[in-house]
């Protein structure tokens, strides 16, 4: 199918002639990437009194399950950052399948919010519920969006020089 055929016409397309990246996939990798951003973060900003990490995990087991979950979304950010008409055609083919990873991300995920919700026997935590919602809303995203199945059957050709 031709890309004036799927329903998107120029406009969605960048100087290289492929899909622009949409605002949402850029915040499903910051959802599903955020145990590593906030240790990133944690990292840079050291501070004793200001333990970002406890806010978010309850031990550090509940912090390396949620970057094993985490690794799940790495390889797609990859590739990602590969999408250029100088990368190899070949990657094409591992980007068409890329929304499987991030789904099985997002839904890990969320079951692991579930068991640390039902952990907390049932008590309100502010950053579960709004890690929650965030995972909800990043799986409807991965399911429901064409654009996305556009973006990721779309790769750039290679340079003619």
């Amino acid at each position: 199918m031709s890309k004036l055929q799927a329903g998107y016409g120029p406009e969605y397309w960048d100087k290289y002639g492929v899909y622009r990246t949409p605002v949402g996939f850029n915040l499903t990798l910051l959802v599903l990437l955020r145990p590593l951003f906030l240790w990133l973060v944690s990292a840079l900003t050291w501070r004793p009194d200001l333990d970002l990490m406890s806010l978010f995990f309850h031990s550090k087991q509940h912090f390396f399950v949620a970057v094993m979950i985490a690794s799940l979304a790495l390889l797609p950010t990859v590739l990602f950052s590969l999408r250029r008409p100088t990368s190899s055609p070949k990657l094409a083919r591992y980007w068409r399948h890329m929304r499987w990873p991030l789904l099985i991300a997002a839904c890990l995920d969320l079951a692991w919010l579930g068991m640390q919700i039902v952990q907390a026997h049932y008590q309100f935590s502010f950053y579960l519920a709004i890690q929650a919602v965030l995972v909800c809303w990043v799986i409807l995203y991965l399911l429901k969006s064409r654009y996305l199945t556009c973006f990721f059957g779309d790769w750039p050709e290679p340079e003619n020089n």
